[in-house]
């Protein structure tokens, strides 16, 4: 994503950040988080004043979910899920010059001229996705109606502004006094140009090569030629950097009705679904009440993302009373799990310019272009009675990871298929009836557990991968006939106790994109070459290609291509990259040159540029008004306000 020069806001204590971004945090919060908002707003106004920290504004996305750039507030009209598309493509340097470019050309210049488009209006962000129900909306209903019928809907969110990114506060002076530590957020200089702040995450420390594969970041001494070790972000980094991919409210009645199937379905009859169909969602409440202290029932996740034209067969099915039978039989057929993607909804846009070259077709890249097997799983757990065990499972390159929880102790037990050495305990609060809130994660080669987002403590929940997988290179997805593996990688199960869940969400680490100034910008880090009727060749997939890649098992060998990509740092020296990996001009493609010609002096950052670390999201603007109250201007969003983690 290009990068933009540091503008002053009108109030000159805002200055502007080149790069980053952000997602939805989740509307308001309960009152407890709400008052603890307003004294993080006051503390950090008082250590505005009595330490100098300095105010940001981040005005692009490559710090996506963690920071936002500008954007659009978007909630989904189907699903009624909350989330945010990228806007920064309106305020692109270069707009004029890309407005005479399409002017030239005779089908924009004719469309520019027959609709008398100003240049700025070429730019402006007219559609997003929903993250949840993967639905596409446009923002201008001329737009929808050059779609297919039914395929996308129509978001009336014209005559709401493109917000700014996130204000931040920044402590300019920490680092006087302690070093920076791997996973800081961190503002900086720009190497090729000092006028420019730019905002990243911090990866890589002075004196080590840092090494980027399978979406995941390891080290070692930059003079060693031993293994490297893979970086591991701690619970509170890793709990503030995973990103949504399902959450049950916010199944849509449209997809249901017409016979879209569930994500989370029981594999045998140990588990009973009650399904409500509302307004836009379909609420559910998942039970098991067994005295069977042998068996396992299970309840478990499948990827089901519809597309484009599974939205339009659905709407029409509604729509039709008379809907051929058959067809819609054909249809549900074709309905088939898929690998958890990198897929972010802040980069799922459509701006002006792509219905004038593509008719807008939606880009490979938004959609992910890597599967993810770093996954979580959070829910609301009720105890009938405290017997029995619940199980929480996740699965990565076909292996079972899980944490199981005695509900009479309390004890948690984590446990990988294949290892019977590995089964770290820890004492928990789950040893009575109530009401419990679970998250429990597979990331970074470490198993990680919450209750009531409290992290249990266990000996060492970290495992060897080369012991688990002979070496970390067949870490690609795998399924069999007995067993769906990373098609239903994520599962809760039941043995012999009487619990109630609700509201499951999957969540997945971020993903790392294995990339250099050298590779021309390829958008996957793994090899595309496919066959064609001349032979073999280097070709992007087509989007069916692409799909197959992620529901057919005999394509998955594909991903024993993953490249590594490898950086040396200097002393003096730091590695810097986005959390919106595939959307951020960071250490990766800085090639090496003359700073005073804009460009930086290589793969690095050097010391000097640090300007300090980011502190909070201090006064978000607020998501919609208060119910019954005339929103004041500058109203802030006090469930929005946060730590940077």
């Amino acid at each position: 994503m290009a990068n933009k020069k540091s503008q002053k806001r009108s109030n000159p204590q805002h200055k502007k950040l080149i790069e980053s971004p952000a997602a939805p945090s989740g509307g308001m919060h309960a009152l407890r988080e709400t008052l603890e908002s307003i004294v993080i707003a006051f503390v950090l106004a008082f250590l505005f004043r009595t330490f100098e920290a300095e105010a940001f504004v981040i005005p692009t996305g490559s710090m996506s979910p963690s920071l936002q750039g500008r954007h659009k507030d978007v909630d989904c009209n189907e699903c009624g899920y909350r989330f945010r598309v990228t806007a920064s493509e309106e305020e692109r340097e270069h707009s004029q010059e890309e407005f005479r470019r399409l002017k030239r050309d005779q089908r924009a210049g004719s469309y520019l001229r027959h609709n008398n488009l100003p240049a700025q209006s070429l730019f402006d962000t007219v559609g997003g996705m929903c993250p949840m129900c993967r639905q596409m909306m446009a923002f201008q209903k001329d737009i929808a109606e050059e779609y297919p019928a039914d395929y996308i809907s129509y978001v009336d969110v014209q005559d709401e502004p493109s917000y700014p990114g996130d204000r931040i506060l920044v402590n300019k002076y920490g680092y006087d006094f302690h070093e920076p530590k791997r996973w800081d957020v961190v503002v900086f200089k720009f190497p090729g140009n000092g006028e420019m702040n730019y905002i990243k995450r911090l990866v890589g420390l002075p004196g080590e090569t840092l090494q980027i594969y399978q979406g995941d970041l390891f080290s070692r001494p930059i003079n060693d030629r031993g293994d490297f070790q893979i970086d591991r972000k701690p619970a509170d980094k890793v709990a503030a950097m995973l990103q949504p991919v399902h959450d049950t409210d916010y199944d849509p009645s449209v997809l249901y009705e017409a016979g879209w199937p569930l994500r989370w379905e029981p594999t045998d009859g140990g588990w009973q679904v009650d399904v409500k169909t509302g307004e836009q969602s379909v609420q559910q409440q998942f039970s098991a009440d067994s005295k069977d202290t042998e068996t396992i029932a299970w309840l478990r996740y499948r990827h089901m993302v519809p597309t484009d034209e599974d939205w339009g067969i659905a709407r029409t099915i509604v729509k039709t009373d008379d809907f051929d039978p058959e067809s819609k039989a054909r249809w549900l057929e074709g309905a088939r799990p898929e690998l958890i993607r990198d897929f972010n909804s802040y980069n799922a846009l459509k701006i002006c310019w792509s219905v004038l070259n593509s008719g807008w077709r939606m880009p490979q890249k938004d959609m992910g272009l890597h599967w993810v097997g770093d996954l979580a799983v959070d829910c609301d757990v009720q105890i009938g009675s405290p017997q029995g065990e619940l199980i929480l499972d996740l699965v990565e390159a076909g292996k079972h990871f899980s944490c199981t929880i005695n509900l009479h102790t309390g004890l948690a037990t984590l446990g990988i298929e294949g290892d019977k050495d590995f089964s770290p305990s820890a004492a928990t609060s789950v040893d009575s009836a109530g009401s419990y809130h679970l998250r429990f994660a597979n990331v970074d080669d470490q198993l990680l557990l919450w209750v009531d987002d409290e992290l249990v403590e266990f000996d060492d929940p970290t495992y060897d991968v080369d012991a688990l997988f002979g070496e970390r290179r067949q870490i690609i997805p795998r399924a069999g006939a007995d067993d769906e593996g990373d098609l239903s990688p994520v599962g809760i199960g039941s043995r012999g106790a009487s619990i109630n869940v609700s509201r499951l969400q999957v969540f997945r680490d971020i993903y790392y994109l294995a990339t250099n100034s050298s590779d021309n910008h390829k958008e996957t880090d793994y090899s595309q070459e496919r066959s064609s009727t001349e032979g073999s060749q280097f070709a992007r997939m087509t989007d069916a290609e692409l799909r197959q890649l992620f529901v057919d098992p005999a394509t998955w060998p594909r991903f024993l291509t993953r490249r590594k990509r490898s950086f040396d740092i200097e002393e003096n020296q730091f590695f810097v990259m986005g959390d919106n990996s595939p959307a951020s001009q960071d250490c990766r493609l800085w090639m090496g040159g003359n700073a005073l010609k804009g460009k930086p002096g290589g793969a690095y950052l050097d010391r000097r540029l640090l300007t300090g670390k980011a502190i909070c999201v201090f006064w978000p603007h607020s998501w919609g008004g208060i119910p019954g109250l005339r929103m004041l201007p500058g109203f802030p969003g006090f469930g929005d306000m946060r730590i940077v983690r």
